[in-house]
């Protein structure tokens, strides 16, 4: 009896040692530290940018923000060029000199009144003489009219002002000559002899 306990004593020890490891590479194999992957990363490096050319002028940049008044936002202007100043020597103005232009201006009468101011309108007294040009009546002109400014004095005298219209301009020297011969009434306003002016239309036949 002694003799076969022993065998199933040491059977016994044998399964609970086994059951022991079994027990305890479970235990082991659950406390485990979790991994960690760690993953190399590839970083791509942008070189420096290559330093400005050199210049041998040298010119300031610089940035202005100019605000509008209204509404919207404010305007930039940027790389303004400044220039260096440079100082450019004036020219010698010539010395030119200016003379003054004589005018031959009329005389302006001021107390010359116009025909319908006066009482009655002054009469020509001398008959109308002016020679007509022998080109004007080769191309079949044979009648002509002419406006003309005058003023009359007190004494019926006639002075040419202006001649306002005459398509002929072969005329003008005719025209100055037969004004200064030609003599009108005295001019009256209120029965005193007074200056008249007015436009005197002349009418020359060939």
């Amino acid at each position: 009896m002694k003799y076969n306990l022993q065998p199933s004593l040491l059977s016994g020890a044998v399964l609970v040692s086994a059951l022991g490891v079994m027990w305890l590479g479970h235990l082991l194999s659950n406390l485990q530290p979790d991994t960690m992957v760690v993953r190399k990363l590839d970083i791509a490096v942008t070189p420096p940018p290559p330093p400005p050319p050199k210049t041998q002028n040298v010119v300031e940049e610089t940035e202005l923000v100019m605000q509008v008044e209204g509404s919207g936002a404010a305007m930039t202007m940027a790389d303004l060029s400044v220039e260096p100043d440079i100082q450019v020597p004036k020219p010698d103005m010539p010395n030119v000199k200016v003379t003054q232009t004589q005018w031959d201006m009329p005389d302006i009468e001021l107390d010359a009144f116009g025909l319908s101011e006066l009482d009655s309108k002054p009469t020509l007294l001398t008959p109308v003489k002016i020679r007509f040009p022998k080109r004007l009546k080769k191309q079949g002109i044979k009648r002509v009219i002419v406006k003309l400014d005058v003023i009359i004095d007190e004494h019926g005298n006639v002075k040419l002002m202006d001649i306002v219209e005459n398509p002929h301009h072969e005329l003008n020297k005719e025209i100055m000559r037969f004004v200064k011969a030609s003599k009108f009434t005295s001019p009256y306003k209120e029965d005193e002899a007074v200056k008249a002016r007015f436009i005197w239309p002349v009418i020359i036949e060939a």
